[in-house]
């Protein structure tokens, strides 16, 4: 849940009730106030309609707005080519892969991200389904937004797709707000190395790594038993 959004969402209909009885009107304050249009402003609850438009900004800025600056991280950027590579997987999944940078460097490698059309797939990691176990699972800044039940949602995800002996890489931004205009409403997750620490324990997954990276950002790396 995106907690930024849900209280301007609640704030909003505090001010402009009426907007419940009226999708225009709420399509127009939704649009006024977040700068994303919904096709479908139905909804049985609050937090409903904040996932919807929590949804659509995020869609509106990685899908529009951000571009990928991998050269940029001393770990977590070209490197994990090098890192992929030297483990000779069967098959690897680049969650939130964006323009797909990976394809064509690393074999056989599946991108999924719901708001970019270079992905093989234009899925998240929750609405991804498949019956292939991962050597490799890439996660480089996507598994990053909202509050800690989604985050750990797409965690436990990711790793039910591994193989045995899987190894999975991690950038994460510890809650550093992108400075874009269209960010201002995305919430990104505030990593530590003790909430990774302590999803290991709970997964049962050694901690081959765990350090900071270039731009305020952590990296660590993940083996499933």
């Amino acid at each position: 849940m995106n907690l930024k959004i849900l209280n301007e969402v609640e704030y909003m209909l505090q001010t402009s009730p009426q907007a419940l009885r009226n999708p225009a009107k709420l399509k127009q304050l939704i649009n006024g106030i977040f700068s994303v249009e919904l096709d479908d402003v139905s909804f049985s609850t609050v937090a409903e309609l904040t996932d919807k438009i929590d949804t659509a900004v995020l869609h509106k800025y990685f899908g529009e707005v951000w571009q990928p600056e991998t050269k940029k991280f001393k770990y977590s950027g070209l490197k994990v080519i090098e890192e992929v590579n030297a483990l000779k997987p069967r098959n690897v999944l680049d969650i939130g892969c964006g323009y797909n940078e990976f394809k064509g460097k690393i074999p056989n490698l599946i991108g999924i991200d719901p708001y970019n059309t270079n992905a093989d797939y234009e899925v998240g990691i929750i609405d991804y389904n498949t019956d292939i176990k991962f050597d490799v699972i890439i996660a480089l800044g996507s598994i990053n937004f909202g509050s800690t039940d989604k985050v750990f949602a797409e965690l436990e995800k990711a790793v039910s797709l591994c193989a045995p002996g899987a190894v999975m890489f991690f950038r994460v931004n510890p809650g550093h707000q992108h400075d874009k205009p269209e960010a201002k409403w995305i919430t990104f997750y505030p990593w530590n190395s003790n909430f990774i620490m302590n999803c290991a324990d709970y997964f049962n997954v050694d901690v081959l790594d765990l350090r900071n990276d270039s731009n305020n950002r952590m990296y660590f790396v993940w083996r499933t038993k």
